[in-house]
């Protein structure tokens, strides 16, 4: 969602006339855009913003710092570093091009940090970024609702609002114009989408509109939450002819004991209930989930149930973290008795025994023909290009930057944990646009 936000400030940028600088040294304005959802991003976020130089060969510079720290921390960001000039919150991104003119000429050091009230809150238009893009990010929604106890995105992100279906789908529309070939829709919990709007819309009919109503490729979202898995969704897994074959579902932890402290609203249970919904279904489900470790409290025995969880659902992937309390939280005033070794070494068992299911899972495609949504150079195998299958997982194979936006049929003839190796089986038979 940040990243998103980026992207969209960019843009902004753009309109007002601005180039991307190669070197930050090149630059007039620098934009930092930060998160906060855990202790490490917070740090190095603030470490950034305080290396950040007011000139850079003698050359004045506007320092702007955005995203969530300046939701709760704006004012002192302003105090302790003199050498930032504007800070605004997720709320007003609008505005950053506006606030830049401001402090070019000296009016002031602005900082927009507060929230837009739910009845009136307008979401950014969205513009068109120029270039090409494969794959592109539509928020649905924004803010949450929800109170586990360990989140700080409420703080940071506000209350929910939801955009209108006709909205969502008109930028669809746009995107593919541009050549996008897939979306993935954005929320704090995806699975609220509709509470605010006047005809009460949910998010599985926004998926059954956007399925009929466009002609895009392929389709994600994140984040759902588990409370909130619908049967009605779960069916749409059943039906549509976009929605990938992936589902994000975060768990956070495998015992109702630790659970209940992190108030997520569900059991153990209720939650393999659902997995069980979904892949009765799609039985090839590829499910990833977030896992956090060490939350206050939590026993040997308390971690052992959350490994127990990741060998009976069998994830295909996971990110996973140790626990940091978040300033406000309700669980930054439980103790935090879990001590920092202990934490890093459950999470390195955890994270062991998930490239071991992780790798079960990709060795089980090797020999397969898959379809291959080509998003450009491989980040890791030189010289290769690389995309997903519709269950989300990384192909690397031998081609070359005009397949950027293609769907190829590729054989698979190697996994790791992390990524598919394969070579092209057929010609191109789905062109972008």
């Amino acid at each position: 969602m940040n990243d998103h936000d980026s992207q969209k400030m960019e843009a902004s940028l753009r309109q007002k006339g601005y180039v991307s600088a190669v070197v930050l040294s090149e630059a007039d304005v620098v934009v930092i855009n930060t998160c906060s959802i855990r202790d490490r991003s917070y740090q190095k976020a603030v470490s950034h913003i305080g290396l950040t130089a007011k000139t850079e060969n003698g050359k004045k510079q506007i320092v702007a710092v955005t995203g969530c720290i300046v939701s709760h921390d704006g004012e002192k960001i302003m105090k302790r570093f003199p050498s930032v000039d504007l800070v605004l919150g997720p709320d007003h991104i609008a505005s950053l091009p506006e606030m830049v003119e401001e402090a070019e000429h000296r009016k002031s050091r602005p900082v927009r940090v507060d929230f837009t009230d739910i009845s009136d809150y307008e979401f950014p238009s969205q513009i068109l970024m120029g270039g090409r893009r494969v794959k592109a990010h539509v928020t649905i929604m924004k803010g949450c609702d929800n109170v586990c106890s360990f989140c700080i995105v409420p703080f940071t992100r506000g209350k929910e609002v939801s955009r209108s279906a006709g909205d969502v789908i008109d930028e669809i529309h746009r995107l593919e114009h541009e050549g996008v070939r897939e979306v993935m829709l954005l929320g704090q919990n995806v699975n609220s989408y509709g509470k605010t709007l006047s005809d009460r819309m949910s998010f599985s009919k926004l998926l059954r509109r956007i399925d009929e109503e466009t002609s895009i490729d392929r389709m994600r979202f994140t984040s759902p939450h588990p409370k909130d898995l619908s049967a009605a969704l779960i069916e749409e897994y059943g039906r549509s002819s976009k929605l990938c074959p992936h589902m994000h579902l975060p768990v956070q932890s495998g015992s109702d004991r630790i659970l209940k402290k992190m108030r997520r609203s569900y059991t153990r249970e209720t939650y393999l209930k659902k997995v069980e919904a979904l892949r009765r279904v799609l039985p090839d489900v590829a499910i990833t989930s977030d896992v956090i470790v060490g939350f206050p409290g939590e026993t040997e025995r308390n971690f052992e149930e959350t490994l127990s969880l990741l060998k009976e659902v069998h994830y295909d992937a996971i990110y996973s973290f140790t626990y940091s309390p978040r300033p406000g939280t309700e669980a930054a005033a439980i103790p935090d008795d879990v001590p920092d070794s202990v934490k890093k070494e459950r999470l390195a068992r955890l994270q062991v025994l998930q490239e071991e299911l992780s790798l079960r899972k990709n060795r089980a495609e090797v020999g397969k023909i898959l379809p291959v949504l080509v998003e450009g150079a491989s980040l890791d195998a030189g010289g290769q290009m690389s995309g997903r299958t519709p269950h989300a997982r990384i192909v690397n194979f031998d081609g070359g930057p005009e397949m950027t936006g293609d769907i190829l049929e590729v054989e698979i003839t190697d996994a790791s944990a992390y990524s598919l190796k394969g070579r092209i089986a057929m010609a191109r038979s789905l062109h972008a646009g």
